[in-house]
């Protein structure tokens, strides 16, 4: 057999699959989409659904139509969108009402199948996730099932929102800056540190966000985005340390991992003498409410700012800490050794009273977010070395989750 007939035959294979007619996205048998529109997605962001779906590539395409469902009811046409779009936006929704989509092609003479339908729950509020080893700020969808945007940031270390104007305050280390960011992640504002910052939390009823830095300043910058004090500890902080604001005594807690030393700073009187905690066993996070809660490798603590200290939870690497101050609930991850377990456990700020949620159902629980509802008490943890972060409802039952979070992660919701 002649040698060239196989490159002959393939060369004709390829022009004679050149020549062949593109296959129709609307016939209904086309093997890839069915006759139907495809790619169809949702994005809850607070009160209103994003509805996306890929372009149907056919010549004489007059327009989409979309259809909405609640549950228990028919589906009827919502919208008729311009065939030049591939998005809609749903604005009349109501917070945790599943609603179900679906899209129509229409040209000139037909009428597709309808697509297959995807469904979404609205939910009042959107998580905000500053990942330091990604160099991001991620908007996430209430549930924690929904990457809605991603904005890149060098090196964010800690986010808290201003409650006054409805910002973020993001800590930017490698930058040495304060960026301040609407919350569609458009806007930015920079304020230059005189330092790296570690940490920052805010007084909300001031508006004063304080700034934690490696070499150890408190800086304290005001509403008008401008730095009004600097008050130096007079040592080098640890890349682990943590600071959390308490509204309640009007003051600063704050973490030194390395020296097993928590301390407390009063901020309205900047000569205010601060008030030092040690004994402690690599104290790392802490979260403010009336007292400091504390966490070590031994457990968790609660210090109040007259010294007196209590052990909450004993025989546990506790991780992280948060509390929610509308169900009165102090939060912790943690891996207790009697057990062998990674836990998620609840504390009632009012009784004390203790509840495991989760034991030994997720590995490596480093970080915890309280989500507050009414009479929820509603959680969000992230799992290291599989990078993935979780979102709980109040029971502990499983709403979501999403792939690619490293490391230490700071949350807040808006």
């Amino acid at each position: 057999m002649n040698k060239r007939t196989p490159i002959i035959c393939l060369i004709y294979f390829i022009l004679s699959c050149s020549d062949r007619e593109p296959l129709n996205p609307l016939d209904p048998n086309n093997p890839y989409t069915g006759g139907k529109p495809t790619g169809l997605k949702l994005l809850p962001i607070q009160n209103t659904v994003k509805i996306l779906w890929s372009p149907v590539d056919v010549n004489d395409l007059t327009l989409y139509a979309v259809y909405k469902g609640t549950a228990g009811s028919e589906m009827f046409k919502l919208w008729e969108v311009s065939p030049d779009s591939t998005f809609f936006l749903d604005t009349n929704v109501s917070f945790y009402e599943t609603y179900t989509y679906a899209i129509e092609a229409h040209t000139e003479t037909y009428s597709s199948v309808r697509s297959d339908t995807v469904q979404i729950t609205v939910g009042p509020f959107n998580i905000y996730a500053a990942d330091f080893w990604n160099s991001s700020i991620r908007m996430i969808s209430w549930d924690g099932n929904h990457l809605i945007t991603t904005k890149y940031v060098a090196s964010p270390r800690q986010i808290s929102l201003r409650k006054i104007d409805n910002r973020f305050w993001v800590a930017n280390y490698y930058d040495r800056s304060l960026l301040l960011i609407s919350t569609d992640l458009v806007d930015i504002t920079s304020v230059a540190l005189p330092d790296h910052p570690l940490d920052l939390d805010m007084n909300q009823d001031q508006g004063i966000a304080y700034v934690v830095t490696r070499d150890g300043l408190i800086i304290s910058v005001d509403m008008e985005n401008e730095i009004f004090s600097e008050r130096s500890l007079g040592l080098k902080l640890n890349w682990d340390t943590q600071s959390s604001f308490d509204h309640v005594n009007r003051g600063l807690w704050l973490t030194i991992p390395d020296s097993g030393t928590v301390l407390y700073i009063p901020t309205e009187n900047e000569t205010s003498t601060i008030k030092y905690f040690e004994g402690f066993n690599y104290p790392s996070a802490v979260a403010a409410h009336d007292n400091g809660w504390v966490a070590d490798r031994t457990g968790l603590h609660q210090i109040n700012p007259d010294g007196e200290i209590e052990t909450i939870v004993t025989n546990t690497m506790v991780t992280d800490v948060s509390i929610d101050t509308l169900n009165k609930f102090c939060f912790y991850t943690g891996y207790n050794s009697s057990a062998d377990s990674w836990i998620v456990g609840r504390i009632s700020l009012n009784t004390l009273a203790h509840e495991i949620i989760l034991e030994d159902t997720y590995p490596y629980l480093y970080n915890i977010f309280s989500i507050p509802r009414e009479d929820k008490a509603e959680f969000l943890v992230q799992q290291s070395y599989f990078w993935k972060i979780f979102r709980f409802n109040d029971d502990g039952t499983p709403m979501g989750e999403l792939d690619g979070f490293n490391g230490r992660i700071a949350f807040q919701i808006y």
